[in-house]
């Protein structure tokens, strides 16, 4: 017994000792495993790669690397279950197949980088992983089909990348899969096979694709494996057409929450009564489609727990059934062809939108709701009646809209009963009576729009002590006043001066008089500003006042304004002369686009490069270059066509220059490369030969040539134009992570000691712009772009735009000459988007100042008190482009017609309303074989592009109806 006893203790021994020795070599071909994975990473700009994954930072080479940034070790069996690395601003293209001998690996995640290159089949042998999460970088190519092979999957994220073609994967196998997202990439299939091929799936979001077919054939076997489970579905912005889902399928979503099936083009009417069974349903957006019928009674009822519901952008008939939901939060039934009475009760709902309808009947009914409403929009339908006074339940009302109805009597103090309001429109109706002088007592309120009514009497915002009228707060915060075209009298008081944040103030076409008052010289803030149609006297206190009431950034104003300033200023005498002259005068030169604008760098009108959306280079530059003028050929636009152009209008500077910079030894400013495929020496770049392209309100550009022949567009931004070193590279990197074929990518930036010093860099694309094409005639070197070549670029525009928005990135620069076309097929490269993001306060105001010179500001920029780019102000610029394409007329043109002078937008919309939209378009499109209706649907959503903003789409639903004409 003692010697079996011992044998078997000596057998434990060794099993013990063969044990160790197995987890030391296992952990040993991890960590090699891990170093062969970091040979994949080209670039890591926070430096937590390079720092951390060497053998020497550990204190065990043997064991588990624990200690490396995003790995992590389970102590029992001392082996890698799960590498986070993700928003590490990573690079490089990476082999999966060195992780094969992570055999414990449960969690990959990558997310938020720039890797690129293709997902190999070998990464289904990962047989171990949980969690696979790829998400917001540039990975290519088709999913390959071995990624079934991972059974025990239940997160599984490919969002955000470039992933393409069909999608020839079933998920049937995994089984244990609870989370699948693939949305914004290029991928296509049959949305009731790829349903059908899901199992226990809780969550679906397969947005941002293309993907293709009808829901109304699938059939209840085909979702069978999901009806369970599905608590979220989004397939919106897709190609999807057909009916909505049949009855009976429907309504066996039971744990269904969220379902968005929002821009596609699915038609036909809603089932009826199914979604009274989806007890869990809070979520349902199916804006934007082509359905029709009536509103479901059951959406709006106690037993189905909605909480938003968007059926906005249809065509949807019939009243508005009655809301008895408890949980309604946000109600969207705009654009429509909703009719009958506007709702008697209302018991819930925060956020109600039922704008561009044909809702009729008194308005009175409102004074009966119930609910604690924060937005109500209900503009642009046949409303009668007085405005009752709001009640208690409208305390929290922030944003009130009622343009475009058919109102009348007095009007109630509102502000007294809604003291939250911020924006009101009551504009084009027919109120009556004075204005409630509580609007101008508001420490909230601070857009007031009552135009186009019949109000009557004084300006309740002097302080008249003869009339014991209210005196305005020290500090309003009110920046947007329109008061126009009513029968107001009397004198503009004094008091004007306090509102100090004013940015439009318009008072036109009323019978004000007297003599303008010197406070006008205190708007120092006033962007817009129209007097006209009233009796103000000639004179005014003294003529050295008159630079003071019309402030300096009227000026510099969009063509629109140019005229309406203008037009000011002759009623307001000779003491104004000069301002007109100077406006004059710069509408003259953006009018004839004289070349010798290149030289001069505080003016507004922007003499754009052939790419503006570049990044920079290394090295201190020579500060004198920025002196070098580029010579001007002379040329004129496009008869009609004032414009900002490519260089290429003025024949770009011929003579080389040189980069000059220091030699290396005395570099003292640090180089920064965003893309690891670039690489050269601050020396290397001082003897790039350079061309100077053009000038812009960013500062100068230059085409440099490397010694290995590659070309680089250099960005030399203006002295005190961007933001602290810090602020700026995190700008940067997010500018520099955009990865998508239609944009030129930021390459590489160099920060000098010297504040002259801040460059851009990105590689030349050989191409023209799009002002280029369109109005370059003298002599014409281009053929006009038909009308299928033009759609294509709106297309290709519109899917760009979109790639930014979804990554939360403004454009903030959009117009003509930052639209590259490349190749035969005109293939559009966009640049100089985001660069308001590395920009001070300052550069961001002048940036869109100039966007407002040549007609691609949207209106609200010009009201806001610290204007910044935005999606819609994108949108706004795009819809502007679009009447570019159609007209092949500039936004900056002025255009004659039966009601007088105006530009291209009030053009476009004229010709709209008057039936008479063929008349705008171009006449080498117009009148020959080319689809008239397709313009027509083109020239609809170029309106619609410029509407208010509350009004106006967002970047997804253009593309989709963009994509509907061109499919």
């Amino acid at each position: 017994m003692t010697h079996s006893s011992s044998l078997i203790s000596f057998f434990l021994l060794v099993l013990l000792f063969l044990c160790v020795v197995s987890s030391s070599r296992g952990s040993e071909r991890e960590t090699g495993s891990l170093l062969e994975f970091k040979k994949g990473i080209s670039n890591d700009p926070l430096g937590k790669i390079q720092s951390t994954w060497n053998l020497s930072s550990l204190p065990d080479p043997k064991a588990c690397p624990v200690s490396w940034t995003g790995v992590t070790c389970d102590p029992a069996s001392d082996s890698v279950i799960s590498i986070d690395l993700s928003q590490m601003g990573l690079y490089g293209d990476l082999k999966f197949s060195t992780l094969l001998n992570l055999k414990e690996l449960q969690n990959l995640s990558l997310a938020g980088n720039n890797f690129s290159g293709r997902l190999v089949p070998a990464l289904g042998s990962m047989s171990s992983l949980k969690y696979l999460d790829l998400s917001g970088n540039s990975f290519i190519g088709p999913i390959p089909g071995r990624i079934m092979d991972l059974w025990g999957l239940n997160y599984l994220n490919l969002s955000g990348n470039k992933f393409e073609g069909g999608l020839q994967v079933s998920f049937r196998n995994l089984q244990q899969l609870r989370v699948l997202d693939l949305h914004s990439n290029q991928l296509k299939g049959d949305i009731g096979q790829v349903l059908s091929g899901l199992r226990n799936v809780e969550i679906v979001d397969l947005s941002l694709n293309q993907f293709y077919g009808g829901l109304g054939g699938v059939s209840v076997d085909n979702v069978s494996g999901i009806v369970n489970t599905m608590k979220a579905m989004n397939l919106s912005q897709n190609g999807l057409n057909g009916r909505f889902f049949p009855g009976d399928v429907m309504g066996l979503f039971k744990s269904l929450e969220v379902l968005d099936l929002s821009g596609n083009a699915i038609s036909g009417e809603l089932p009826v009564g199914s979604f009274g069974n989806l007890m869990n349903l809070k979520v349902l957006r199916l804006g934007n489609n082509q359905l029709f019928g009536m509103v479901p009674e059951d959406l709006l009822q106690s037993v189905v727990p909605i909480q938003e519901l968007d059926l906005s952008g249809n065509g949807f008939t019939g009243s508005i059934p009655g809301i008895n939901s408890p949980s309604l939060n946000v109600l969207n039934l705009s654009s429509n062809s909703l009719s009958g009475s506007l709702l008697s009760s209302l018991k819930s709902c925060k956020t109600m939108d039922l704008s561009r309808n044909m809702i009729s009947g008194d308005i009175s009914v409102m004074k009966n709701w119930e609910t604690s409403l924060e937005f109500l929009d209900l503009s642009s339908n046949k409303l009668s009646g007085s405005l009752p006074n709001l009640t208690s339940q409208f305390y929290r009302l922030n944003t009130l809209n009622l343009r475009n109805n058919s109102l009348v009597g007095n009007l109630p103090s509102l502000m007294e009963t809604t003291p939250r309001l911020v924006a009101v429109d009551l504009s084009s109706n027919g109120f009556s009576g004075s204005i409630p002088g509580s609007f101008f007592t508001s420490n909230n309120l601070v857009s007031l729009n009552l135009s186009s009514n019949k109000f009557v009497g004084p300006i309740p915002f002097q302080g008249s002590r003869a009339s014991e009228l209210l005196v305005l707060p020290t500090y309003p915060l009110m920046e947007s006043l329109d008061l126009s075209d009513n029968s107001l009298e009397g004198v503009l008081p004094s008091d004007i001066g306090n509102l100090g944040r004013l940015k439009l103030l318009n008072l036109a076409n009323n019978g004000l008089s007297g003599q303008l008052p010197t406070a006008l010289g205190k708007l120092s803030d006033l962007e817009y500003l129209d007097l006209s149609g009233n009796k103000f006297n000639d004179g005014m206190a003294s003529t050295n006042d008159a630079e003071g009431k019309v402030p300096a950034e009227v000026k510099h104003h969009s063509s629109k304004n140019s005229i309406r300033v203008a037009i000011i200023v002759a009623s307001v005498g000779a003491a104004l002369m000069i301002v007109f002259v100077l406006l004059a005068y710069h509408r003259a030169q953006l009018k004839e686009f004289h070349g010798h604008y290149l030289g001069r760098q505080n003016l507004p009108t922007e003499i754009t490069e052939q790419t503006e959306g570049v990044a920079a280079g290394s090295a201190s530059m020579n500060p004198n270059l920025m002196d070098i003028h580029p010579a001007t050929s002379g040329r004129k636009s496009s008869p009609g066509s004032p414009l900002s152009s490519s260089p290429r209008f003025v024949e770009a500077y011929e003579q080389p220059v040189k980069l000059d910079v220091y030699s290396p030894d005395r570099l003292a400013g640090e180089l920064f490369f965003l893309d690891a495929s670039l690489a050269f020496t601050a020396e290397e770049l001082s003897r790039a030969p350079a061309e100077v392209l053009g000038r812009s309100s960013h500062g100068t550009l230059y085409k440099a040539t490397l010694d290995s022949g590659h070309m680089l567009t250099v960005k030399w931004l203006r002295v005190g134009l961007v933001k602290h070193k810090k602020e700026f590279a995190k700008e940067v990197k997010k500018i520099g992570s955009m990865r998508h074929p239609n944009i030129v990518p930021l390459r590489a930036y160099y920060w000098g000691p010297r504040e002259q010093e801040r460059l851009l860099l990105a590689d030349y694309i050989q191409g023209d712009s799009l002002s280029l094409h369109l109005y370059e005639s003298t002599p014409r070197r281009y053929s006009p772009l038909s009308f299928i070549q033009r759609l294509k670029v709106a297309v290709d525009v519109a899917r760009c735009l979109l790639y930014l928005h979804d990554r939360g990135l403004p454009h903030g620069n959009l117009k003509p000459t930052n639209i590259l076309l490349t190749g035969q097929d005109y293939n559009v490269r966009l640049t100089d988007y985001g660069l308001h993001r590395l920009m001070t306060a300052a550069g961001i105001a002048e940036q869109i100042l100039n966007l407002g010179a040549l007609g691609y500001r949207a209106p609200e920029l010009a009201n806001a008190s610290r204007p910044a780019p935005s999606f819609k102000a994108d949108v706004y610029a795009f819809g502007v482009i679009l009447m570019e394409l159609l007209t092949r007329r500039s936004a900056g043109d002025i255009i004659s017609g039966q009601s007088g002078a105006v530009d291209l937008t009030d053009w476009v919309r004229l010709c709209d309303q008057e039936g008479r939209g063929m008349d705008c378009i171009d006449r080498d499109i117009a009148g020959g074989e080319e689809p008239t209706k397709a313009m027509d649907d083109l020239l609809a959503i170029s309106l619609r592009c410029i509407l208010p903003v509350n009004e106006r789409p967002n970047i997804r639903q253009v593309f989709d109806d963009l994509y509907s004409i061109s499919s």
